[in-house]
This record gives C-alpha cells, structure tokens and sequence, in this order.
C-alpha cells in the first residue's frame, strides 16, 4: 500500500523531515530531507536497522507551491519531531552526515558548511544543472555523429544544444578543424562543470606551450609519434572510444554530484547509490587511459630525455623502449609514468589509476556497506582476504577524476590531429 503527505510548500524551507516504519522490523526512520530543485526527487536506502529497501518520492509543484510525498515500501507514520530509532538525511546534490540513532543535529548541512564553501558548491550545482535532460540526450547523438564524422549532425545538434544560449559561439564551418572545434566548444559548456578545470586547463596549456610549439613540431622523432604512431587511423579509432565515455558519463552524471574532484572529511554521505553504474565506467575509463598511456610514456621520454625511447632511471629491466612499456599490462605501468619528473602529464594517473581499486572491483569480490558507504575490496588472488577500503564518495571523486584524464587524452587527440592537418607527410 502506497502512503502519502501533502503539503504547502515554504519555499524558505530548504528541508523538511518523515518518518518511516520499515514494513520488516518496525523500526521507525526519522527521514530529513532536502527540498529539491526538480519536480520528482526519488528516495531509496536500506532500513538501517534490517536492510531492507526503504523507498519513496518527492514531488514539487513549483507553481503551486507544494509537494507530496509518497512511501512505496515501507509505511508513513505520524512521528513526534525529533524522535525515530535512526536518523537518515537525504539530498540528491549535497553531502550528508551518515545514518545514526542520534536525532538530527539542529543546523541542516546547508547551514553546517562555511559560507563561501556552500556557495562555491551551489554555483558548480547550478552549471552542472544548467542543461536539462534534452540537451544531454542530444549530446549523446553528438558524440555518435562525431564518432562517426557526420559533419552536417555535428553542426545541426552543435545549434540545437547551445545555440539559443550562445549563439555568438556558432560559426560556420569550412574545414575539418572547424567541425573539431565546434565539437569540442559544445563539450566545454556541458562537461567541464563536472571536472577540475584549472587542473584541466594546465593540462591543455602543457600541450600548447611545452608539446606542440615549433621546436619539437619539426623534430624528426616527434614526427615519428603523430605519423607512425598516432595515425589518422588510431586517432578516428581513439574519437569513438572518447565519444562512447562521453556517452556513458551523460547517462550516469546525475550520480556524480555529490563529488567535487578531492577527498572528504565529514558530511561524507551520498543520498543516491549507483555503484554498480559507477563502477562500470570508472572501470570502462581505466581501461582506456591504460590503453593510450604509451602516448603519454612517449612524450615523457621526448621532453625529459630526448627521444621517446630513453625510458627513465629506475624502469623496469623488462622495459628498454617504448614498444616494451605499450607491451605491459595497464597495472604494471603506473610506477614506470611516475618516475618521470613532470607532474602535469603525471597527473592523468596518480590520483586516480587505481589497479588494486580497478581489480578488486572488476574481477573479485567486492562489498558495499550501504548505511556506512564504504566499498571493501580484495584485488589480490593470492591473498583473497586482503581487504582494502575506500568511501564511496571518495570513488565518486576518483571516478571525476579518471574521466578529467579521458578528455585530456581528447585534448591530446585533437591536438595531433590538428598537427596533421598543419604538416602533413611529404
């Protein structure tokens, strides 16, 4: 049986709170619950008491200035205010404190926070929801049409999703850089709000100042690495992949907003729990970041030590050139990337290309503890009880984190391609 409440909506109220009979063990959750910016806010979690599955939803009419709240398991209670065996809060957008049988603190965590703190997370909220859903369904079809080199779809959509909004950003394309632009601009708007952009965009500038200027655009090794290497084959083979991630990242994104690209403290709860989608496409990135990262290795080689087969102090004896480091497996190559000395092209791995992480829940077994929101795993097969822990939040932000280096390995692509076009082979 369903059970609802409906009532006038304060809109200076930002929270408001039920309780919950879990329909098992009779134990009462005392549920604060943030006022979402959506119409339908839906809430699960697991009785804290019996784990069983708890769920609801909260509607918004705006309009009207109200919301009803409907239990779909589990039943409505009328509850003194503060009382309840546990104590559960839910935001679909911001950090909260972990399930408890202490009564709710008095400040919200809106009021928790400092102020500057919680205003810089409601304007990286806002960007994030600043396109609605039709924008990211269109997004997907961009990223198909690029994969595929449909130039007229990636300008009709390239219109569609920004073109009201910033319709001095459309320009007419002429050239196969043009489309690459246009391309990449739409990306800017949609997908940097979800990243660490100052991180991104020294990336960006590396390439710019350090990679591609005019002393190592003529060096006859370098040419060797965008025209043997990185062939215009690779590079369409590379744009799918980038494009299916994208993909991937729209359908999942909503997921992702409680992280904000660094380790937590306290207020460490997330609401919604995906970790099985989550899980899939830190895993999915992973795998291409381990795949392309001879790239990096080349460059590493190239800048540092003048030839993109001089492998660093320290490399393994199995490892003599690069074709030797493409040959690895991904787990084997992080500790050889980090002995170069050039923390920006480092960056792509050492805060987020996890082996342990990515083999632990990928191939073995893998425990998520729903009301503590700690992910417990066990990469190594010879030790299978060796256990190893990370908050979920925390794989939220490594999970930001490894995607940040997915679209600089697109900077990288599309640099090289533009490196092409401006010299190409005679």
């Amino acid at each position: 049986m369903h059970h609802t409440q409906t009532v006038v909506l304060n809109t200076k109220k930002m929270w408001t709170r039920f309780h919950i009979e879990c329909n098992n063990c009779e134990k009462v959750t005392n549920l604060r619950v943030q006022i979402p910016e959506k119409e339908k806010l839906p809430i699960s979690f697991e009785c804290p008491n019996c784990s069983s599955l708890l769920n609801s939803e909260l509607t918004v009419d705006f309009k009207k200035a109200s919301w009803d709240f409907k239990v779909i398991k589990g039943n409505l209670i009328n509850g003194e205010f503060d009382k309840g065996d546990y104590f559960y809060e839910f935001s679909d957008t911001l950090p909260t404190e972990k399930p408890s049988t202490t009564p709710h603190k008095t400040h919200m965590a809106t009021m928790r926070m400092p102020p500057r703190k919680l205003e810089k997370l409601k304007q990286v909220k806002d960007q994030r929801k600043f396109h609605n859903d039709e924008d990211w369904e269109n997004f997907q079809d961009l990223n198909k049409a690029y994969a595929n080199w449909n130039k007229p779809l990636i300008v009709k959509l390239s219109k569609r999703i920004i073109g009201k909004t910033h319709p001095s950003k459309i320009f007419d394309c002429k050239h196969d850089l043009d489309y690459q632009q246009l391309y990449f601009l739409v990306l800017n708007f949609l997908v940097y709000p979800w990243i660490d952009f100052e991180n991104h965009t020294q990336f960006v500038e590396w390439l710019n100042d350090k990679v591609f200027n005019e002393e190592y655009i003529n060096n006859t090794d370098f040419k060797t690495i965008y025209l043997d290497i990185v062939t215009e084959e690779e590079i369409n083979k590379l744009r799918s992949e980038i494009s299916l991630l994208n993909i991937q990242f729209s359908k999942i994104k909503d997921n992702l907003y409680y992280a904000y690209n660094k380790e937590t403290t306290s207020d460490s709860f997330a609401g919604t729990q995906e970790f099985n989608k989550i899980k899939s496409f830190y895993c999915d990135c992973f795998e291409f970041i381990g795949r392309t990262s001879h790239i990096i290795f080349r460059l590493q080689n190239l800048f540092e030590r003048g030839n993109q087969n001089n492998i660093p102090a320290g490399t393994p004896r199995n490892v003599t050139d690069a074709s030797t480091f493409q040959a690895l497996n991904h787990g084997n190559r992080l500790d050889i990337l980090i002995l170069s000395s050039d923390p920006i092209p480092k960056d792509l791995y050492v805060n987020s290309f996890d082996n342990k992480l990515r083999n632990g829940i990928n191939h073995f077994k893998t425990k998520v503890d729903s009301n503590t929101q700690i992910i417990s795993y066990y990469p190594i097969t010879r030790r299978p009880d060796e256990e190893y822990q990370i908050k979920y939040i925390d794989f939220l932000n490594k999970t930001l984190d490894i995607y940040n280096s997915v679209l600089k390995i697109g900077q990288l692509i599309k640099t090289f391609k533009v490196c092409q076009v401006a010299r190409p082979r005679t």
